[in-house]
Order: structure tokens, then sequence, then C-alpha cells
């Protein structure tokens, strides 16, 4: 509890000193450093309208990217950030390690869909988020979801999690889940004697350096927040911290059904399963619990949908649309319609409007071409 209660202090103290997308520099982290084989995004760029540029500039936004059909299009940095800057994702984090976790379900390292892993419960259960698992949101009191940010022991704090509500019968958005997977991916790698191999020593962190950025060209350095200094466990509910054009590349991984240069990095199989609604949590009544949130009046509508660690948006007569999303408006956009990535890291969400459906607007407008 003392180590807790001084990783909070520590954090209220320090927090004012830098902008929230670089708020990994307040915590220590494992160094993801540019891929041997790193190369720029094929470039070909066109200036965004006047209107995107002052919508990016009044909205805490920090970086921008428009991708299409492979080709990076449009880009923007606010003013004095360089382009390789490296923002903390968020909860765009669990999106990567629903990846990372597909490689490893792949080759038999980790659990099983429907076996029991935590509690009775199934890693399905925690993709899903549908696992009963007790959690409050916000940042007021020192609640579960400051413990799951703050806390130096995060494999500690993850088995702490109990079980609270009927499992697999309403969809609860919580880190316990992300952790958990974590934690189990870790246990897996070890157990399948599975050993790091390159410049990244944390097993997990280095899974996924090695078997998904390194290979997607990582071209910037990135970093993946851990607990604390001692016991070094990657934050993968929100610690993952890398610069737009990188995100990109794993946008557009996922847009190509999890290939890359002819290699197949994901499983298309998992790619599918984990990004379709019939897997997950589909309809209004599905985000009732969010109702009175800010995200509840758009998942209200029914057009939202959460598969396996991604959010989703039905479309008619065209491949559903599929982001990533973080707390402070941190998004990963893929448009298979448009055959566009979109990415945006930012500071705050700022915007009364629902980001993702903003910036589909302007992909079908042609404003963001």
């Amino acid at each position: 509890m003392i180590g807790y209660l001084r990783a909070v202090v520590r954090y209220l103290y320090r927090r004012s000193s830098v902008r929230i997308s670089d708020s990994h520099r307040l915590f220590d982290a494992v160094v993801l450093p540019p891929s041997p084989s790193a190369l720029a995004l094929p470039t070909a760029l066109l200036p965004l309208p006047p209107v995107w540029v002052e919508r990016l500039a009044s909205t805490q936004t920090r970086s921008f990217r428009v991708v299409h059909n492979g080709v990076l299009t449009g880009s923007w940095d606010h003013p004095g950030d360089l382009p390789h800057r490296d923002g903390r994702l968020f909860s765009i984090t669990k999106s990567v390690l629903s990846l990372a976790w597909g490689i490893a379900d792949a080759e038999h390292r980790v659990p099983t869909l429907d076996e029991p892993v935590f509690r009775g419960l199934t890693v399905r259960n925690l993709l899903r988020m549908d696992s009963g698992l007790t959690f409050d949101e916000g940042f007021t009191t020192l609640n579960r979801q400051v413990r799951t940010f703050l806390h130096p022991n995060a494999r500690r704090t993850a088995r702490e999690a109990r079980v609270t509500e009927p499992v697999g019968a309403d969809f609860h958005y919580n880190d316990y889940h992300s952790l958990l997977l974590g934690l189990l991916l870790e246990e897996g790698l070890l157990r399948s004697g599975w050993n790091p191999s390159g410049p990244v020593a944390e097993p997990v962190a280095a899974w996924i350096w090695e078997r998904l950025l390194a290979p997607l060209g990582l071209q910037f350095a990135g970093r993946f927040v851990v607990d604390s200094a001692k016991l070094r466990f990657p934050k993968t509910e929100s610690g993952l911290c890398l610069a737009a054009d990188d995100v990109a590349r794993i946008g557009l991984l996922v847009l190509a059904g999890g290939e890359w240069n002819g290699q197949e990095l994901v499983p298309r199989s998992w790619i599918e399963a984990s990004t379709n609604p019939n897997n997950g949590w589909s309809g209004a009544a599905s985000f009732s619990r969010y109702r009175n949130l800010a995200w509840g009046p758009w998942l209200g509508t029914g057009r939202g949908y959460y598969g396996w660690h991604w959010w989703g948006r039905h479309e008619t007569g065209a491949p559903n649309t599929v982001f990533a999303m973080g707390v402070h408006g941190q998004l990963l956009v893929i448009s298979p319609r448009h055959n566009a990535v979109v990415v945006r890291l930012a500071d705050r969400w700022a915007l009364d409007a629902w980001w993702p459906e903003v910036i589909l607007d302007g992909l079908d407008s042609g404003e963001l071409s």
C-alpha cells in the first residue's frame, strides 16, 4: 500500500509538468527501438483543408495522419512537435495486445479462447470484456481505475480483480481485462519456452516488438510504460507509446488482413474474428451502462460494436469500419470502404462530436483525401 500511495503522490506532483500525450515520460518504460528494416511509409502529401487544420489546432491534437491506398497523403503535427514524437496511446494498446495475442494463439503459446484462466473466466470473457469483474471509472478518487493505472505491481493488481456481476451477461469496459491478458501472455510465453532474441528483454514487450512492430518496419523509437523500475511489467492496458506514422502501420496491417509485405504477421482468421460484431457486443442495449457518459449517445445509436479489444461501426453494403481508441481521443480508424487509415494522437478529446464519425465524414466528403 505504501508503494502505491507513493506512486499516486509522485504522479499528482509531476503530472502538470507534461502534456497528457507525453505522460509516459513520468514513468519507467521499456525502449522499443526502430526496426532494423525501418523504412518510411510511401508518401505523396496533399494539403489538409483549412477547416481540418483549424479543427486539429483547436482540439489539442498533437499528430494526425491520413493514409490512402497504402500512401501517406495527409500529415499534421502540432507546432513545435516533431513528426517522430512518440505519444502515449492509452487504450489503443488494448487493440495491439489483441493482435499480439492472436499471434501467440496461432502458435499455441497461450490458453484457448474458452479455457478457464482466472476465477472461472475464459480468455473470451476477457477479450469481450464481459467477465463481471468489478471496476469503477474515473480519476477523482483512489478507485480501481486509478489502481490499475498507477499501482507499481501490475501483476498483483490484476490478480486482485473480483467477479461481482454475472459472467457473460453485460459489457463492462475495464482495464483488468487487458492486464490479465498481458499477464496470461507473459505466462504463456515463458511456459512455451519462448525467449526474447532482440534488444527488448521484457517478454511481453519483446513479443510485441519482435513479432509485430519490428516486422512492420517500426520507423521511430517507441516505448512501453512498465509498472515500476523493479518489476517491469508492461502496462498492457494503456502503456504503448509510438509515433503517429508507426501507429498507421498497425492500421495498414489490419486493413490487409494481417499481411505485411507478403508475410502473414497476424492470422487473417484472428483479424476477422476479433473485429467481427457477432463475436462481441452490438446494439444500443449492450452499452446501456454508458448512456450517461460522453460516449453514451453514439453507442446509443446502435451503430457501434465491440469485438475482441477492437471497436467497430456497422456499415451498410461495405465492410465494417474498425477502430482503436484511447481515453483522451487517441484514435486509429481503419476504413476498408475507403481503403484508408487515419491516426489521431492527442492530449484531449476536445470535441463535442464523436471523433470517429467526424473522421469518416471527412473521408466520405473527400476532405481527407
